[in-house]
């Protein structure tokens, strides 16, 4: 590594990398941002100007046989990342790639198998796992805070897809398109049962699933043309996890924002709501815990043991993702492996295998844990 810092090239810098991963390793002493690669020469370089970072590309190979960059990371649509995983991974790189890993899970365990054979460390970009309130009500359910947790009811609401009247921009038209492998299902749906299935230490054994496209016409905000849908925007989803526990949600598109996840044990209640109005993968929770019958619902903190940077350092959407960074920072140091990894993303892809074939048969799915 470069000096003593971890040395990053970021592949698709001009969108969700300037946004929010840039921004993260900037407040990070741990990395060092050596190169960012976009498409365009002019938004390459600007951004390169902007943050202070001394190379740019616009061929991401260039940026993936830059000697100083130690960890390669793919920010950019799904259908891409296939191709660029195998070439930072046959370039002897650390990976880390966004969520959805692939394209499908055949997908996802080819380059699973090949990060595994290259020695390298990978991350699946699934950061709510380092979201501090996920990882305080993770740590009191394994405490039994509420003996033995009975179910999940969730409630989500996202104004970020389109609904009905809506329009939408040409960067995210994509999105419209479920051959893409980025919608309401994978993307919004994803972070959350691998959130759920995190905070509860825990699988799902079954699984039943209703997946609809209610808008099914979306115009494009720069042209006006009409795209026909047909990716999902509406999930209902019921399942049952390894531990008993059983799930009962509803994703859906809306015009306001709204998440709310009540844990139900056989000794209480935890409620955590949406505190500002982003997504499951970003945000920030209102926690609250009731204990006992009749009782009114108690606010509860998140001990700062479990903010790994201060909240003030970095904006709201980079900050779970600053902590995962962190997380990987010491599993390297401390030659550990607690950061979610390609194995991670090849499991939550079989999961939505398995609701895509529920949703399509209308039959509960059962699913192979693995040991």
């Amino acid at each position: 590594m470069r000096s003593d810092k971890i040395g990053v090239g970021i592949i698709g810098a001009s969108g969700w990398g300037k946004t929010a991963h840039i921004p993260a390793l900037q407040a990070l002493s741990e990395f060092e941002i050596i190169a960012v690669c976009t498409t365009r020469q002019k938004s390459a370089e600007e951004i390169a100007q902007s943050f202070g970072i001394n190379h740019f590309y616009t061929n991401p190979y260039d940026l993936v046989a830059n000697p100083d960059v130690d960890l390669v990371v793919i920010t950019v649509k799904v259908p891409d990342h296939n191709e660029l995983v195998r070439a930072a991974l046959d370039a002897g790189k650390h990976v880390y790639c966004e969520w959805p890993l692939a394209l499908n899970t055949a997908e996802a365990s080819d380059i699973f198998r090949l990060a595994t054979a290259k020695g390298v460390r990978h991350i699946t970009g699934l950061q709510a796992r380092a979201n501090p309130a996920i990882n305080y009500v993770k740590d009191l359910l394994s405490e039994d805070y509420l003996g033995k947790v009975l179910s999940i009811n969730v409630s989500y609401s996202m104004p970020g897809f389109p609904t009905k009247g809506s329009t939408i921009d040409q960067a995210h038209a994509y999105l419209l398109d479920k051959k893409n492998g980025a919608d309401q299902l994978t993307i919004t749906t994803g972070h959350l049962l691998d959130g759920i299935t995190y905070l509860m230490g825990s699988p799902f054994t079954k699984i039943s699933a209703s997946l609809e496209t209610q808008y099914k016409e979306i115009s494009v905000m720069e042209t006006g043309e009409v795209i026909q849908a047909n990716a999902p925007d509406y999930v209902a989803i019921n399942g049952m996890l390894k531990s008993g526990a059983l799930l009962s949600g509803q994703i859906r598109n809306s015009k306001i924002a709204g998440l709310s996840i009540e844990i139900v044990g056989t000794q209480g209640e935890i409620s955590m709501k949406s505190k500002d109005g982003l997504m499951f993968q970003w945000d920030a929770f209102n926690l609250q815990a009731v204990l006992e019958e009749n009782q009114a619902f108690q606010p509860l903190s998140v001990p700062s043991h479990y903010y790994h940077i201060n909240p003030q350092e970095v904006n709201l959407i980079s900050y779970n993702i600053a902590q995962l960074y962190t997380q990987f920072a010491n599993d390297l140091r401390k030659n550990t492996y607690t950061t979610p990894d390609f194995q991670t993303g090849c499991r939550l892809h079989y999961l939505l295998d398995q609701i895509i074939q529920s949703a399509e048969t209308g039959t509960v799915q059962y699913l192979t844990i693995e040991e």
